[in-house]
């Protein structure tokens, strides 16, 4: 470094994260330089980023939010430090700026060299109707955290404007301080930051912790309540009322001075900056939230309003001032970031597939599912990836990630390679630290990228909305159970074991597209499919990133069990709880060891469940009610769900015995003799409905019924008579074929009921007879009927038993309702 060279009159407007740093680099490479630092409110450096956290009470310590304090400052780095000083202006031709002492008015002019400009960027608060009442507030500094914090303490409702990041932390912290919030956001999700199917499950962590979450709605207006509290009128003309409102709709950068000294701005009001943070005017800089600096993935000028960057850029101008452009430049900003909501975080690094849209790039996408560290391992949990690369080359242009655990090292990993140009070839291959306790053999980010290989070498078509299943046959091959539990809309479930063997079954000319839990499943079955002659695609990300949040319902302990212990009928203090680990498994595993250890208990004893998979909150509470145990409770933390049932203590419901007596009969066993389209429907919908309910179902087809169960495509047995063909010929074959009771209209009435009943997204007769044959629901043909007609075995669906009149009887007094159909 030359010193004799160095400009010896350094100005710094703002202090906090881009200021503050530039000013103690500067103090490190030039002692002898005269810095001053002149910051407009009474703070000049603090952790701007922890202000919710100390309303909500995880830092108790006010003192720790302040890095450093003027005197700090003065003491440490030698630098003059004003704090509540503005700057009122700037004179680039003398290079002078004006200051205004915030307490006293009284101004003074000082000289520059070099000028660097921090100063920051400030809360939106749009001039709407009633925005200055009392109890409104923005938060960008210690002063606003200590005003929100005051006025928490006295509100019971609070009404958050925004879900971004500050927001959702509020909205947290709020909740956590026992207040009733309401969440209001502009677009159709939380964290417009991200790509919608990234962010549900943060709205779903929202909606379990009782936040009332409104999207697709704006604020519109404010006044006062006749509560004392604050009225908001939104968009879509609903009004909330709340005893306080804290606005987070954004930020915008503080350009004013830069403006009226003549500097250039970019589209956004940003001040325009080189890679060495110089502005238009060569000896004027511009770092932090108000400078713009340049994309170093697709090119082009950002802003990213963070104050990671706005360290480093601090740092970049002051190593310019002193070495000039032997100074290594600043390399752009990616926008890495994450939030915490509960036991959920979310993050984004890179672009997001809307800004790709917004650009015109062409690119491809994945999501992919996987477990935080191995899977066998206690604690594992979900963790979900979307990477989105450039189809020609495989450069990764963006990345995001929600999970429990282990979000923040994938971001950070995937920040990393962006920064360094990898593909995604590249993810395949990196070597990632892996212990059980740590991460997985095949870490998340290697499955992100066989995932996006797969799919840009053309082995999966995948789609990323469900289709809709009059134009597809939507197919779900997760297990028979999870499908039960957590129905598909318009899906016909073939577990994945079943696929091969049940493939005949599939209409080979319309399209399919393949569904799981993850997405992994699914990926397996369209390859199975796609090398078996269909046209396949398979749906990317899986139920889990598809489905919709939803609140959970509202229930308490004991409310969900069939019948509640009394106090006197608790158990012998030896009988001990039983503990059951189902970390790791995916849904439905967990229910299904939950119904096995269960059935082993005694009578008033309980099982502790320990579970990863999200959904167990709610099905737990379910599965106690339908079973006739006792829910206990539930509750949630770091992502594991424990809970508790108890078996009563004269069995479950469906096992108790009933007055020394043999237990009440349940379900229904139909006689379906008639051979037409709705009659059929009818007869499968009631047995279905008795097996959901507990109990059990039998169809006995007979005569013309047994046309429902015969194959479609007829298979050759040699022995038949000629009359036992003719009927053959004559009758319908298959459920496909059956006609209407009523208006057949030679079948035209048949095509449109089916066309209606399709548009509406009913269940068509083909897949309730799968869905019954996968609950348990018994079909037995007459084999007298079947003598009569000449049907034999072979021509009937597979699973279908035989039987006669005896049978029907014994299956009918298993049943508490038997119906002829």
């Amino acid at each position: 470094m030359n010193s004799s060279s160095t400009p010896n009159r350094i100005l710094i407007v703002g202090g906090v994260a881009g200021g503050a740093s530039a000013a103690a680099r500067l103090r490190r490479l030039d002692e002898k330089a005269e810095i001053t630092v002149l910051e407009r409110g009474p703070d000049v450096s603090f952790a701007n980023c922890g202000l919710p956290y100390h309303i909500g009470g995880e830092i108790t310590d006010r003192q720790k939010l302040s890095v450093q304090t003027p005197d700090s400052l003065r003491n440490q780095l030698a630098i003059d430090v004003r704090a509540k000083t503005e700057v009122v202006s700037i004179d680039r031709e003398k290079k002078t700026v004006v200051t205004r002492n915030v307490d006293s008015g009284t101004t003074e002019e000082l000289a520059y060299d070099k000028l660097i400009l921090s100063p920051g960027a400030s809360p939106l608060r749009p001039p709407l109707p009633g925005i200055d009442l009392g109890g409104i507030y923005t938060l960008r500094n210690l002063q606003d955290m200590d005003r929100i914090k005051d006025a928490a303490n006295s509100a019971n409702r609070v009404l958050v404007i925004g879900a971004g990041f500050i927001g959702l932390e509020m909205a947290e912290q709020l909740v956590q301080l026992g207040k009733e919030v309401q969440l209001v956001e502009l677009v159709e999700q939380v964290l417009p930051q991200m790509d919608p199917e990234m962010t549900r499950a943060v709205e779903q962590e929202l909606l379990d912790h009782g936040v009332d979450l409104i999207l697709g709605d704006g604020i519109d207006g404010f006044s006062s309540a006749e509560n004392q509290g604050i009225r908001a009128s939104l968009k879509s003309g609903r009004n909330l009322e709340a005893d306080m409102v804290i606005l987070s709709i954004g930020v915008r950068p503080e350009n004013r001075l830069a403006q009226e000294a003549g500097l250039e701005l970019g589209a956004r009001g940003h001040i325009k900056a080189n890679g060495h943070m110089q502005t238009s005017d060569p000896d004027i800089y511009a770092v932090g939230d108000a400078s713009e600096t340049m994309d170093p993935i697709l090119g082009g000028p950002t802003a990213i309003a963070l104050g990671g960057p706005a360290n480093r850029q601090g740092r970049v101008a002051a190593d310019h001032i002193v070495y000039g452009d032997e100074a290594r430049p600043y390399p752009g900003s990616i926008g890495t970031s994450i939030v915490r909501v509960f036991d959920v975080a979310a993050g984004v690094t890179g672009h997001t597939e809307k800004r790709l849209q917004q650009m015109g790039i062409d690119y491809e996408k994945t999501i992919v599912t996987d477990y935080n560290h191995a899977s066998y391992f206690p604690g594992a949990t979900h963790l979900t990836l979307k990477i989105l690369w450039d189809k020609s080359t495989g450069r990764l242009l963006g990345g995001q990630a929600n999970g429990i655990e282990g979000v923040d090292k994938r971001l950070d990993v995937l920040a990393t390679a962006i920064k360094g140009q990898l593909t995604i070839e590249d993810l395949e291959h990196l070597e990632l630290a892996y212990a059980p306790p740590f991460g997985a053999a095949k870490d998340p980010l290697n499955t992100a990228g066989f995932s996006a290989n797969n799919i840009r070498s053309g082995r999966v078509k995948p789609v990323y909305e469900l289709p809709d299943p009059n134009s597809q046959q939507l197919i779900d091959v997760r297990p028979a159970e999870m499908a039960q539990l957590k129905p598909i809309p318009g899906a016909i479930n073939i577990p994945f074991p079943s696929l091969r063997s049940q493939s005949d079954s599939l209409d080979r000319s319309k399209p399919v597209t393949t569904v799981c839990a993850l997405g992994k499943m699914s990926y397996f079955a369209a390859r199975i499919l796609a090398q078996n002659g269909f046209e396949v695609s398979a749906h990317v990300g899986g139920w889990k990133v598809a489905a919709t949040p939803s609140a959970p319902e509202k229930t308490t302990p004991m409310e969900n069990s069939s019948k509640a212990t009394p106090e006197t009928e608790s158990p012998s203090p030896e009988v001990k709880t039983a503990s059951l680990d189902c970390t790791g498994m995916a849904c439905p595993g967990p229910i299904l060891r939950v119904r096995e250890t269960a059935a082993t208990l005694a009578p008033g004893q309980e099982l502790e469940i320990s579970a990863s998979d999200p959904g167990f909150m709610n099905d737990l509470p379910a599965f106690c009610k339908a079973n006739g145990y006792e829910f206990i409770g539930a509750d949630k933390s770091k992502g594991i769900v424990t809970g508790r049932l108890r078996k009563p203590m004269d069995g479950p419901a469906d096992s108790q015995p009933n007055s020394g007596q043999t237990p009440p009969a349940k379900g229904s066993t139909i006689v379906v003799f008639s051979g037409e389209l709705d009659r059929a429907m009818a007869s499968f919908i009631i047995a279905n409905g008795a097996v959901a309910m507990g109990g059990k179902a039998t169809l006995f087809f007979t005569f013309w019924g047994l046309n429902i169960l015969r194959k479609d495509k007829g298979a050759q047995v040699p022995d038949k008579t000629l009359m036992d063909k003719v009927f053959g010929w004559m009758l319908p074959r298959g459920p496909k074929k059956l006609p209407l009771s009523k208006m057949h209209m030679a079948g035209l009435g048949t095509w449109m009921m089916k066309d209606r009943m399709a548009s509406k997204k009913l269940p068509n007769l083909p897949g309730l007879m799968q869905e019954a044959q996968r609950a348990g629901v018994r079909l037995v043909a007459c084999t007298m009927s079947m003598e009569a007609m000449g049907i034999r075995e072979e021509e009937l669906i597979d699973g279908v038993e035989l039987g006669g009149v005896a049978e029907f009887l014994g299956a009918a007094s298993e049943t508490n309702a038997n119906l002829f159909i």
